[in-house]
């Protein structure tokens, strides 16, 4: 299954506001706000989205991060057979 190429205005909007959420947040926040569905307002949307979100996750306690699981032991997941108990005979 191929996957769509990203548009070069969506990416342009989407680095240039997360900078902006970064440096400037009123603006940011602001031109997020302008109606229209081009390429490049969708990509200004979600790149200040994404700046906060990074934020949020940031000031979570480091047990509440969720890729925390997943770095620190990567055996944690549970095993299918755990809780079966083996057929008998």
């Amino acid at each position: 299954m191929e996957e769509e190429p990203i548009h070069p205005d969506y990416i342009k909007g989407f680095n240039d506001s997360y900078l902006l959420a970064q440096h400037l947040p009123e603006l940011a926040e602001k031109l997020s706000a302008i109606p229209g569905n081009s390429p490049r307002l969708q990509g200004m949307r979600e790149g200040r989205q994404q700046y906060l979100s990074e934020q949020v996750k940031a000031k979570m306690p480091s047990w509440l991060q969720e890729d925390r699981l997943s770095k620190s032991n990567p055996s944690s997941s549970p095993s299918k057979t755990r809780d079966i108990d083996p057929p008998s005979k």
